[in-house]
């Protein structure tokens, strides 16, 4: 029981590191993209980060977090669930708070990892019983 509880807790850092190494992707991309066109939507700008960060995770979560193939399939389709998700937290910030360009994307952007950790670890990357 506690070897398995190491185990876990070793996984979930790995998650925090290749996830946290995404989303600062992710923010750079759509920092970089909101400073050089400020007049691009947030929106188009949340979609090239997602894009970058999206393969950053495949490859961090398959060589290190879980450290099997995993579905890039499953994947994708958990993190679009995500992205959506992140896409409406930005859309509620935008029509609800004072909020607006980098700063909406950045509170939209960290308020999915818990999400895509369960999804990940019982459906995409599930390890194979057999």
């Amino acid at each position: 029981m506690k070897r398995r509880i190491v185990r876990e807790a070793k996984t979930v850092t790995r998650f925090g590191l290749v996830g946290g190494s995404a989303t600062a992707a992710h923010l750079l991309i759509a920092a970089a993209l909101s400073a050089l066109w400020p007049t691009l939507s947030e929106f188009i700008v949340n979609v090239c980060g997602f894009l970058v960060a999206f393969q950053i995770s495949l490859a961090g979560h398959r060589r290190l977090t879980f450290q099997r193939r995993g579905s890039a399939r499953r994947f994708f389709v958990l993190a679009l669930l995500g992205f959506l998700l992140n896409n409406g937290v930005l859309a509620s910030l935008l029509a609800a708070t004072t909020f607006r360009g980098f700063s909406a994307i950045v509170i939209a952007t960290l308020s999915v990892p818990i999400v895509t950790y369960i999804g990940s670890r019982l459906w995409a990357f599930r390890e194979r019983r057999g």
